[in-house]
């Protein structure tokens, strides 16, 4: 009997960089007949099959023609999931039939990736399991999913000053406690990425905003933290069940006294920290 794969904890960004771990690049020490589950790799060595993902729903389509299909799209603070879900996943599909946009959701999935051609890649999560969740619970995804990633960056970060490749990497690696499967992954993904240390710069960026997002009043003055507030009231407001058109919303703002730069702060704030989404491009509205 297969083991079933950990599904493991990844954000948007890092998930929608991930390509095919080809069977004969993997250790042989592991299983590779044809039983084997499919496997991708992230820029930074992150081995999966499975993901656990919490964020919001911001849009969710009725898709199939013939038989039951859903489309999902979930959003974390660095970017945003694809999610299928059909007839052979009845119970996120019964899910997906009765919950409304937007929520917080949790989802667990299998990764699938599809490319049409050369250069044309497509990643998505075929869902398993989903359930509507609270602020709370996304926000502690957010704080342990960013513990892992930085844990990983530290790991890559040690492997590209090295200067080692192949087995003597993995074997520096593990002498300074990685894990056997991370040690690999990042070996293998050494060989692959032409521009390692820009996407990692990237994804540690998108970390620390996502991470500041979560409480973006903590370290503000008085003033500061009163015109956010307005702001945020202001967007109640105007925004109501369908949203406002960006665009409006701001020289609203500006209009009674808000500086613009703060108003964009705000929206990058919310956006990043899933309480705001972009139903449409161009149109915000708050999550709740």
């Amino acid at each position: 009997m297969l083991k079933r794969e950990v599904a493991k904890r990844v954000f948007a960004k890092e998930f929608e960089a991930c390509r095919e771990l080809e069977k004969s690049a993997r250790s042989s020490s592991e299983p590779t007949d044809s039983k084997s589950p499919n496997l991708l790799i992230s820029p930074l060595g992150l081995i999966l099959n499975r993901v656990f993902v919490v964020g919001v729903l911001t849009e969710l389509d009725s898709i199939g023609a013939q038989s039951e299909m859903w489309k999902a799209r979930i959003v974390d603070p660095t970017g945003a999931f694809t999610v299928y879900a059909g007839q052979y996943q009845p119970d996120a599909s019964i899910f997906f039939s009765t919950v409304r946009v937007p929520a917080f959701i949790s989802l667990t999935g299998k990764a699938r990736i599809y490319e049409p051609e050369p250069g044309s890649v497509f990643i998505s999560i075929r869902a398993e399991e989903a359930n509507v969740v609270d602020e709370e619970i996304r926000n502690r995804w957010v704080v342990d999913t960013a513990e892992q990633t930085v844990d990983r960056l530290e790991a890559f970060s040690r492997a590209l000053e090295s200067g080692f490749r192949g087995e003597t990497l993995r074997e520096y690696l593990l002498e300074r406690g990685v894990s056997e499967e991370l040690a690999e992954g990042i070996s293998i993904a050494l060989e692959r990425d032409r521009f390692p240390r820009e996407f990692a710069k990237q994804l540690r960026a998108s970390i620390r905003e996502g991470l500041k997002a979560l409480d973006f009043e903590a370290e503000d003055t008085a003033g500061a933290a009163y015109q956010k507030e307005f702001v945020l009231e202001l967007l109640r407001e105007m925004g109501g069940n369908k949203g406002v058109d960006y665009a409006v919303f701001v020289e609203t703002a500006v209009s009674k006294g808000v500086p613009e730069e703060v108003v964009e702060e705000v929206v990058r704030s919310l956006l990043a920290g899933g309480q705001c989404y972009e139903p449409r491009i161009g149109i915000i509205r708050l999550v709740g």
